[in-house]
C-alpha cells in the first residue's frame, strides 16, 4: 500500500521545504493517479481506503463497546449535560460571568446536539465520532508522510487500540474534539508547506491554506486553550523543514492570527482562573500517567511500542532527520508528542498550574505516528533478514504479519485496562450508582444535604432520582445563578427547616465535626446531635449517608 500524495524531496542543501519523505528515509512514491487507481481494480482500490478505514472501524467498535457504562456519569459529564441543556442566554451567564469559558465551544455545541437526546449514551456520541474521525485522520497523515499504507494503518490500529482513546472517546467533554482539530491543524501546516515550495506556485492556493490553518489553531484554542500549546510543536516543525525566512514569517503571521482570534478565551479565563484552583502542580508521577496515555495502559505494550518509536526516531535513514531539512514524519511526530505537552508541564512548574494529561491528549497522535512506523520499519527488517529481498510483495507480507501479530497482542494484553475503562470506577466520582441507590430508598418528604455543595451536581444529572427528596439548604438553584452549584442559604435559616424532617440523605462526605466550612461543619453537629445514622454506603469519590431524627 502506497501513498496516495506526496512530492519530490529535496536535500538538505536547499532552501526549500522538501515533501515526505519514506519510511527507510529515502522520497516517498510519485503522486497516484485516481484514474489509475480507479482502474486497478480491488487491489488499488483496497490499498487507497483500507489504511484509514480499518483503524476506524477499529476505533468506532471499540468505542461503541459499553458506551452506556449502566448510565453512569461523572463530575464533567454531569456539567456537560446540564450546560448543554440550559437556555442559551442562561448559559452565556455562565462562561462568561462564572466559569468554564475555555468550554464555551463546546457547550453551544453540545446545546446543538441534545435535540437529538440527552441521555449519558447519546451525549458521548459526539466524542466517539471525533475519536473515530481522529483515528482516520492519524492514519492519514502517517501515510502521506511515509509514502507507506502500512505506516499509516498501523500509526492509525495503535492509536485506537490504546486505551485512553477508548476512555475519552466514552467521555462528553472535547478532548477527543481538539485531537482532531489539532491533527487538522498539522495537515493544513504541511500543505501551506507544500504549496509555499511548489514549483510555480499559486499565491492564492498558499493564502488559502494559511487561513486554513489559522482557522484551526483558533478552533482548538476555542475547544481548550490548551490546545494553543500546538504551536510550539508546529514551529519546530516548520524549522526543520528549512523552508527559509519567507515561509516561516508566513507560518508565524497565520499561527498568530489564529492565537490572537482565541484571546477574548484567555483574558476571560485569566480572569476565572479560581476555577482551576483544583489543578495542582505536575510532579514525575504525571509524566507516567502521560506515557501511558500515549503508548499504552500496560507496561509491556507500552514499553513496547515506545521501542517501535524510537526505531522510527533513530533508524529512518541517513542523514538523520533532524539534520537534512525537508519534512518527514519524524519531524512532525516527534515534537507532536514531546513539545506541547512539556511546555505545560514546565509552565505548570513555574507559573499557574495548569497540566493535566486530558489537556494534552492530542499528543498521543504523535506517538501512534512514530509507533506505527517504527512497525513497519521492523516488519521489513524482518522481511530482509528472512529472505525477502528486494521483493515489494514479501515485504509488504511480513509487514502487514508483523503488525497484525502486534496489534493483536497489544489489544488482548489490554483488554483488562479496556474493560476498566468502561466502568463507572474509572471516573474520579461516580454519580449514577449513588442517585439509583437513593431513588431507590427515598421516601416522600425526606430531605437531602450536600457536604459540600459540588455535590448537588448528582441532582442535575439525575433528577428523577431525587423527585421525593427537599434540598431545603438551597437558596438559589444552578440554573437561577447560572452557575454549577447554586448557593446555599446560611445556617441560621437551615437549622429550623432541617429539624423538621424526619429522615435527610447527606450526599458527599459524611457529617463531621473537624471540616473547615463553618455551615458544613454545623450542620454535621446537629445530625450528630439529634439523628441516628442508619445507612452509610461507599462510592466513587463519595458517600452517601441516610439520618433518622432521635
Amino acid at each position: 500500500m502506497s501513498s496516495a500524495r506526496t512530492g519530490q524531496h529535496t536535500g538538505s542543501g536547499r532552501t526549500g521545504a522538501s515533501a515526505p519523505s519514506g519510511p527507510e528515509g529515502q522520497s516517498a512514491p510519485p503522486p497516484a493517479d485516481p484514474a489509475a487507481a480507479a482502474s486497478g481494480g480491488w487491489s488499488a482500490t483496497a490499498a487507497r481506503y483500507l489504511p484509514i478505514a480499518v483503524p476506524a472501524v477499529t476505533m468506532a467498535v471499540l468505542g461503541a463497546w459499553g458506551l452506556p457504562r449502566h448510565n453512569a456519569m461523572g463530575n464533567d459529564e454531569i456539567v456537560t449535560q446540564f450546560a448543554a441543556r440550559l437556555p442559551l442566554g442562561t448559559l452565556a451567564r455562565m462562561v462568561f460571568l462564572h466559569t468554564d469559558i475555555f468550554h464555551a465551544l463546546y457547550y453551544l455545541f453540545m446545546h446543538v446536539w441534545v435535540v437529538l437526546g440527552s441521555s449519558a449514551t447519546v451525549i458521548r456520541v459526539p466524542s466517539l465520532i471525533a475519536a473515530v474521525a481522529g483515528v482516520a485522520l492519524t492514519a492519514h497523515v502517517g501515510r502521506r508522510l511515509s509514502g507507506s499504507g502500512w505506516t499509516g494503518l498501523l500509526a492509525g490500529m495503535v492509536m485506537a487500540l490504546t486505551p485512553s482513546t477508548s476512555f475519552y472517546a466514552q467521555t462528553a467533554r472535547s478532548y477527543t474534539m481538539v485531537t482532531l482539530v489539532v491533527l487538522g491543524s498539522t495537515l493544513a501546516l504541511l500543505r501551506a508547506l507544500e504549496a509555499e515550495t511548489a514549483v510555480g506556485a499559486d499565491r492564492r492556493r498558499i493564502v488559502r491554506r494559511w487561513l486554513l490553518y489559522a482557522v484551526l489553531i483558533a478552533l482548538g484554542g476555542y475547544l481548550n486553550e490548551i490546545a494553543l500549546a500546538v504551536l510550539v510543536a508546529h514551529a519546530v516543525t516548520a524549522a526543520l523543514a528549512r523552508p527559509g525566512r519567507r515561509v516561516l514569517e508566513h507560518w508565524a503571521v497565520a499561527g498568530a492570527a489564529g492565537a490572537a482570534l482565541v484571546l477574548p478565551v484567555v483574558i476571560i479565563s485569566f480572569l476565572q482562573r479560581s476555577s482551576a484552583n483544583w489543578i495542582t502542580r505536575p510532579h514525575l508521577h504525571d509524566i507516567g500517567i502521560l506515557f501511558h496515555d500515549c503508548f499504552g495502559a500496560t507496561n509491556l505494550v507500552s514499553l513496547f511500542l515506545l521501542g517501535c518509536a524510537l526505531v522510527a526516531v533513530f533508524a529512518a535513514g541517513r542523514p538523520a532527520w533532524w539534520s537534512r531539512g525537508g519534512i518527514s514524519l519524524q519531524s512532525v511526530a516527534v515534537p507532536l508528542l514531546v513539545l506541547p505537552s512539556g511546555t505545560v508541564f514546565a509552565e505548570s512548574l513555574a507559573g499557574k498550574a495548569l497540566y493535566v494529561d486530558r489537556y494534552v491528549l492530542f499528543c498521543e497522535a504523535g506517538a501512534a505516528l512514530l509507533a506505527g512506523t517504527g512497525l513497519d520499519l521492523i516488519g521489513r527488517w524482518l522481511g530482509r533478514r528472512f529472505g525477502a529481498g528486494a521483493d515489494r510483495r514479501a515485504l509488504a507480507a511480513t509487514s502487514l504479519v508483523t503488525g497484525a501479530v502486534v496489534c493483536l497482542g497489544a489489544l488482548l494484553l489490554q483488554l483488562g485496562p479496556q474493560h476498566r475503562a468502561r466502568t463507572p470506577l474509572t471516573r474520579q466520582f461516580d454519580y449514577g450508582d449513588p442517585a439509583f441507590y437513593v431513588g431507590a430508598h427515598a421516601r416522600p418528604g425526606d430531605g437531602v444535604l450536600f457536604f459540600n455543595d459540588f455535590y448537588r451536581k448528582i441532582r442535575l444529572g439525575y433528577p428523577h432520582a431525587f423527585r421525593n427528596t427537599t434540598d431545603f439548604a438551597m437558596a438559589v438553584s444552578p440554573v437561577k445563578s447560572a452557575t454549577l452549584n447554586g448557593f446555599d442559604k446560611p445556617f441560621a435559616a437551615v437549622r429550623p427547616i432541617m429539624l423538621t424532617y424526619q429522615r435527610i440523605w447527606v450526599i458527599g462526605r459524611p457529617p463531621s465535626t473537624r471540616v473547615t466550612s463553618p455551615s458544613i461543619r454545623a450542620e454535621g453537629e446537629l445530625l450528630l446531635s439529634d439523628y441516628t445514622l442508619v445507612t452509610e454506603r461507599h462510592y466513587r469519590g463519595m458517600v452517601v449517608t441516610l439520618w433518622l431524627r432521635r
